[in-house]
């Protein structure tokens, strides 16, 4: 279905979201570092004929929200989450965050816990210890930000996953990334997250919303060697993705799909 945008000024800063409305339990989408509402093409329409009511923005410093000179923190990214669901009256609701957005919705849970019913967290940055210096998939990824062509930034895509990525895809992230305040905001929420508290096993017990964890077996961004951590959760539950890299709801939609709306709709039946 296509993607039907609108903006929203929150806290002095204009994001663009989607939400697909309906009476459905509410989803909330965060893409992860470089990613936008596109990342979740695959997901939206067929999340909202589950019954469940979509939203998916772009983040402050990515796809067409503002981007001002800033330092984008892990913890501005989940005090502004919160305010932006609090702005729609959506709250409680259920989380989705990848990568960086799955870090994001950790703090989220963390620091606003009335706004999280329940927590999905694709291959989430946070748990990586402060040693990680990043993976040479990321290393490639981040050649996007020197792409002259959309050429040069398809083979920089084809990093995350080791896989092509579609002419239209490339061509979006490429214009994307060339829009003014674009490349300082990516270097600095790279940052930001490198900075941030780790999630801990400690810190992760804290969370009162229950959690499902989904990493891709053939993730070579995070490995899935990372995912121990949270396997040790008691009120965790974790799938291992075969066929999947570092973004399940890409390689896998259908799958990726039913298990999200199958986890949220669990908070209605029980």
């Amino acid at each position: 279905m296509p993607l039907d945008f609108t903006f929203l000024d929150v806290d002095g800063l204009r994001v663009r979201y989607v939400d697909s409305g309906g009476s459905g339990l509410p989803l909330l989408l965060v893409h992860g570092l470089g990613g936008a509402i596109e990342s979740w093409t695959n997901n939206i329409g067929e999340l909202a004929k589950k019954d469940l009511r979509v939203i998916a923005l772009d983040l402050p410093g990515f796809g067409y929200s503002d981007k001002p000179k800033m330092n984008y923190t892990i913890k501005f990214y989940s005090d502004f989450v919160a305010k932006f669901v609090q702005a729609l009256g959506v709250a409680p609701l259920a989380v989705v965050g990848s990568s960086l957005g799955g870090h994001v919705a950790c703090e989220l849970a963390l620091a606003h816990p009335g706004v999280v019913s329940r927590l999905i967290l694709v291959s989430p940055s946070g748990v990586l210890p402060k040693s990680f210096k990043g993976s040479p998939a990321l290393w490639r990824y981040m050649k996007v930000l020197e792409a002259k062509s959309v050429e040069e930034a398809k083979k920089a895509l084809y990093a995350v996953d080791n896989k092509p990525v579609s002419d239209a895809y490339a061509q979006a992230a490429y214009e994307k990334i060339a829009m003014p305040g674009a490349k300082e905001a990516f270097l600095s929420a790279l940052a930001g997250s490198a900075r941030a508290p780790r999630l801990t096993a400690g810190r992760l017990s804290k969370i009162a919303a229950p959690i499902l964890v989904l990493w891709g077996k053939d993730d070579t961004m995070i490995p899935a060697k990372y995912v121990e951590l949270l396997v040790k959760m008691k009120k965790s539950r974790v799938v291992l993705l075969e066929g999947c890299g570092h973004r399940p709801h890409v390689d896998r939609p259908r799958l990726f799909n039913r298990m999200i709306a199958d986890f949220v709709k669990e908070e209605k039946e029980g």
